[in-house]
C-alpha cells in the first residue's frame, strides 16, 4: 500500500514540474498567451502545408498495389500533341521537329498548334513544315491557352491528347511512355517530368529548381498512393474521352487530373517521360509567372467545387495545393497576433513573431553575391519570399475572379 500511495505524490511532483517549465516562458496575461498559441498554430498549419503533408502521403498513406502492365504493344493509339503558341517564332520550328522526331508510328501522329494573334512569323515557321501530322489553327483575337486549347480539342481525332508547350523539349520515346501509362485502364491523367536545362544558374539552382525538385518527388509519393491531383503543362496526357472545353481562366492542367478523379480515374507519373526547358532565370520573371498560375489554380478551384472531388483526392489537392496558398496569409496573422501578444509579454508570441521574421530578414541577404555555398544558403529565403508574395497576389486576383487567359513569354526562358 505505501508503494502504492507513492505513486500520486510523484506524479503530481513531475506535473508541477512541467507546469513551472512552462510557465517560465507563459508570463503574459491569459488572453494574450491564446493569441501566441493561435500564431503557433497558424505556423503549424504553414509547416504541415511544406512537410507535414509530403511526409503524412509518404509515411501514412499504403502504396497503391502495382497493376501489370503488358510489356509489348501491338496496337499504338492515335495521339494529338496539342501546343497553344504566342510568339513562339524563336522555338517553334524546333518544337515541331523534335516531336515529329518521336519514335511513334507516323499514321498514329497529328501535332495541332493554335497560334494565339502571333505576329512575329510564328504562324509562318508551322505553315513551313511539309508534313500532313502538322496542322495550324489562328486565333485572329488573342483570347489566351485555354481558349486555344479548347479549338484544338474540338479538332483533334485522337484517342489520346498530349499537353505540351512551344518551349519544352521531349526526350526521346516521350510519346511512347505517355501511351503506355494508359494500358493501366484506371489511368486517366499521365504526367511527365520537366527537368531544366538552365538547373546551373545561380538563381534558379537554390530557387525554382531545388523548389521542383521538392514538387517532383511530392507528385511520385502523390501518385504512387492515388493521390496525384496536379499536373504540369510542359508534359502530361488523357483520355480523350474525359477531355472538355474549360473556361478560358481556367488552365486544363490544374483541371484536367481533378476532372479524371471526378470520374473516377488516377494521375499517375509516366516513367521515362522525361521534358527539358529553360527555368524562369529573374526573381521578376518568376512571380509573375506564378501570380498567373496561382490565380488560374484558384479560379479552378472555385469552378470545380472541392466537394465533386472524392475524399481523398480533396485532401491532397487541399493540401498540397490550397492550403500552401493561403501560407502568406497564416504567416500575416500569426506575425500580427505574435506581436500583440509580445507587446503584452508573451513569451510565446515573441516566438512566433520571431519565426516569421527571420526568413523576411534573411531573404534581402539572398541578392548579395556570396560565394557560392553562402549564397544558395540565404537565396532559399529569398525564393520562399518570392513564391508567397507571388500566392497572396495569385489568390486575391482569383477570388476577384480575374484570373488571366493570356500570357506574356518570360524572355528567359526562350533562350
Amino acid at each position: 500500500m505505501g508503494a502504492l500511495a507513492l505513486a500520486p505524490g510523484a506524479q503530481m511532483r513531475f506535473s508541477v514540474r512541467e507546469s513551472r517549465f512552462l510557465l517560465m516562458f507563459a508570463e503574459g496575461p491569459i488572453w494574450a498567451e491564446c493569441l501566441a498559441g493561435i500564431a503557433l498554430a497558424l505556423l503549424g498549419l504553414c509547416l504541415y502545408a511544406y512537410l507535414g503533408y509530403p511526409a503524412a502521403a509518404r509515411w501514412l498513406v499504403r502504396p497503391l498495389r502495382p497493376r501489370w502492365i503488358p510489356p509489348l504493344r501491338e496496337h499504338w493509339p492515335r495521339i494529338s500533341v496539342l501546343i497553344a503558341a504566342r510568339n513562339e517564332v524563336s522555338v517553334i520550328r524546333r518544337r515541331v521537329e523534335n516531336l515529329l522526331s518521336q519514335d511513334y508510328p507516323e499514321d498514329r501522329l497529328e501535332i495541332l498548334v493554335v497560334s494565339d494573334a502571333s505576329d512575329d512569323g510564328t504562324d509562318e515557321a508551322v505553315r513551313a513544315f511539309d508534313d500532313p501530322r502538322v496542322r495550324l489553327l489562328r486565333q485572329a483575337t488573342r483570347r489566351g491557352k485555354t481558349a486555344g486549347i479548347n479549338r484544338l480539342g474540338r479538332a483533334a481525332t485522337g484517342e489520346i491528347f498530349v499537353q505540351t508547350d512551344a518551349n519544352v523539349v521531349f526526350a526521346p520515346l516521350v510519346l511512347q511512355a505517355l501511351v503506355r501509362a494508359f494500358d493501366d485502364p484506371g489511368v486517366g491523367v499521365a504526367i511527365g517530368e520537366v527537368c531544366f536545362t538552365n538547373g546551373d544558374d545561380p538563381v534558379v539552382a537554390s530557387g525554382e529548381g531545388l523548389y521542383w525538385r521538392y514538387e517532383t518527388w511530392t507528385k511520385h509519393v502523390e501518385a504512387s498512393r492515388g493521390l496525384l491531383a496536379v499536373a504540369n503543362g510542359g508534359v502530361y496526357a488523357l483520355r480523350a474521352e474525359l477531355w472538355q472545353e474549360l473556361p478560358e481562366s481556367v488552365a486544363g492542367d490544374a483541371a484536367e487530373p481533378l476532372l479524371a478523379a471526378c470520374a473516377g480515374f488516377r494521375t499517375v507519373v509516366a516513367p521515362g517521360a522525361v521534358a527539358y526547358e529553360r527555368a524562369a532565370a529573374s526573381h521578376r520573371e518568376e512571380y509573375e509567372r506564378k501570380v498567373r498560375i496561382i490565380a488560374q489554380q484558384v479560379s479552378c478551384a472555385a469552378w470545380l467545387g472541392l466537394g465533386r472531388l472524392p475524399a481523398r483526392t480533396a485532401w491532397a489537392y487541399f493540401s498540397h495545393k490550397l492550403l500552401r496558398y493561403a501560407v502568406p496569409f497564416m504567416a500575416a496573422d500569426a506575425l500580427i497576433l505574435g506581436l500583440v501578444a509580445t507587446l503584452a509579454g508573451s513569451r510565446f508570441g515573441a516566438l512566433a513573431a520571431g519565426l516569421v521574421l527571420l526568413p523576411l530578414l534573411l531573404a534581402p541577404l539572398g541578392l548579395i553575391s556570396w560565394p557560392r555555398p553562402v549564397a544558395r544558403v540565404f537565396r532559399v529565403p529569398l525564393y520562399l519570399l518570392v513564391i508567397n508574395l507571388a500566392a497572396a497576389a495569385g489568390v486575391l486576383r482569383g477570388l476577384a475572379g480575374r484570373a488571366e487567359a493570356t500570357w506574356e513569354v518570360p524572355p528567359s526562358t526562350r533562350q
